[in-house]
């Protein structure tokens, strides 16, 4: 019997619509992948993995689930079957389609995920946007994948943006700094003070927020979860693990 622990965002609570942010509860890893680990990651058991993603699966009563070769960048990909090999369908960090029952994956370990849903055309988006993959506009680059390849309107989508590290628990170092704000014109609301090394705590998940928002959807039609990885210990985080072994949860989304 599992104990799957999922989150949810109340935008997304709508008829003919299945999502969820996972935890790190109900699964049957060990060590720093316990429990619910689903990234396929070197060191944890594929078999525990395998029985992960299952588990998932078959509570969420979906056919597959969908993944990526997650590369920090902005490739986007259209989901139109069960892949033929594997669980992903190749490199890149945004996934979109509209084919019922297919769960597309973001998988986080601080990073910031985002589910995204078009009530109009039926269609939803998967996004993974870390630092890198921000600076990228990979969120963008995906509502852009929507209206390419489903004809969405940006102004009928929903957005949730799961758990992912806060700016208090993510320092970076003014290199980083510099290309945010060039991209934004200015640090306010994105970055707390600088340190006396010119470094900061940055808020990636406020930055893809922005980005959302500059896409065409609507605010009020952004919902972020305030949930921070490295300080909730109900989630896997790179930056609390220090270079020791640690899993990935997941944000889910699928028609049914």
């Amino acid at each position: 019997m599992s104990d799957l622990e999922f989150l949810h965002a109340d935008r997304l609570n709508r008829p003919g619509l299945v999502h969820a942010f996972t935890t790190r509860d109900g699964g049957v890893s060990a060590g720093g992948y316990a429990s619910l680990n689903l990234s396929w990651k070197d060191g944890d058991d594929k078999d525990a993995i395998t029985e992960n993603r299952r588990r998932v699966t078959e509570a969420l009563g979906l056919d597959r689930l969908i993944f990526l070769n997650q590369v920090h960048g902005n490739t986007v990909h259209r989901v139109n079957a069960i892949p033929e090999a594997g669980w992903s369908v190749g490199q890149g960090d945004g996934l979109v389609t509209n084919v019922p029952r297919l769960g597309l994956v973001t998988q986080t370990a601080d990073c910031t995920p985002v589910l995204l849903f078009d009530p109009v055309r039926r269609a939803v988006g998967a996004v993974h946007s870390g630092w890198r993959g921000t600076v990228q506009d990979v969120a963008g680059e995906t509502v852009e994948a929507m209206v390419r390849e489903y004809g969405t309107d940006p102004a009928d989508l929903i957005a949730a943006i799961g758990p992912a590290i806060s700016a208090q628990n993510y320092r970076v170092g003014p290199e980083v700094l510099e290309q945010f704000e060039e991209l934004f014109g200015s640090l306010e609301g994105l970055a707390l003070e600088r340190d006396a090394e010119g470094g900061a705590g940055i808020d990636v998940s406020e930055a893809v927020r922005r980005q959302l928002a500059a896409a065409g959807i609507p605010e009020t039609q952004i919902e972020r979860l305030p949930l921070c990885t490295y300080a909730d210990e109900r989630f896997f985080s790179c930056r609390r693990a220090r270079g020791t072994p640690f899993g990935g949860q997941a944000g889910i989304i699928a028609l049914v």
